[in-house]
């Protein structure tokens, strides 16, 4: 697997390139921001990128969709709860963000779906809590999901913008992270990398 970490956007947010190596298909998970960094990591790894995927609606994941979708054609996919949201995201996120996009989904994801990339198999596991659709994206073969902004290293995701619900979020976490393998790894909406069995054993906000 081909997999390349970005920070974007002031608010540091998380955007990875996942491809498969034989194939050099890919997919581009939440572009917050920055689409020249990303479109230069797309062409460095020599990647054919057919699908934005977006683990949720959330205003510091989705900036840059327009102009790599301009240059990618790609199709943007998101949960079936938030396509209308990517339409008309709450007035409250214009406090943070003015100029937010309107955005067109042109795939509705549901949950226990799987994408296919190349030789990986991606399945789409509902995570809601942070926000009413988040999903996470795992790939078994690679011991590896993209939780959005449910699960951080020793951090949970917000629960107080529109949407979002703490008692749902604990489940989400709960019942369809930590259930994956210990040695999964985790790659989150911010800041670096963890395992599913760190935190199992060390997140202060839900643990087994």
């Amino acid at each position: 697997m081909i997999l390349r970490t970005l920070q974007v956007g002031q608010l540091a947010s998380n955007c990875y390139v996942v491809g498969c190596e034989r194939t050099r298909q890919g997919i581009v998970i939440d572009p917050g921001a920055d689409a020249t960094l990303i479109q230069r990591a797309i062409d460095e790894a020599d990647l054919q990128i057919d699908l934005i995927v977006l683990t949720h609606y959330h205003f510091d994941h989705i900036q840059a969709v327009g102009p790599l979708q301009e240059s990618t054609g790609a199709e943007l996919a998101i949960h079936m709860q938030e396509a209308d949201l990517l339409q008309e995201p709450p007035a409250l996120f214009r406090y943070f963000q003015p100029d937010i996009p309107t955005l067109q989904a042109d795939r509705l994801l549901t949950d226990g779906e799987h994408l296919t990339v190349g030789d990986l198999e991606i399945e789409v596991l509902h995570t809601p809590g942070h926000s009413p659709g988040g999903i996470s994206l795992y790939i078994a073969s690679e011991k590896v999901v993209f939780s959005g902004d449910t699960l951080f290293r020793e951090g949970i995701g917000r629960t107080d913008f529109p949407g979002g619900d703490m008692n749902t979020l604990a489940a989400s976490i709960r019942e369809r992270l930590y259930t994956l393998d210990d040695e999964t790894e985790v790659y989150s909406g911010h800041g670096p990398k963890t395992t599913i069995g760190w935190e199992k054993g060390r997140n202060p906000f839900v643990r087994v």
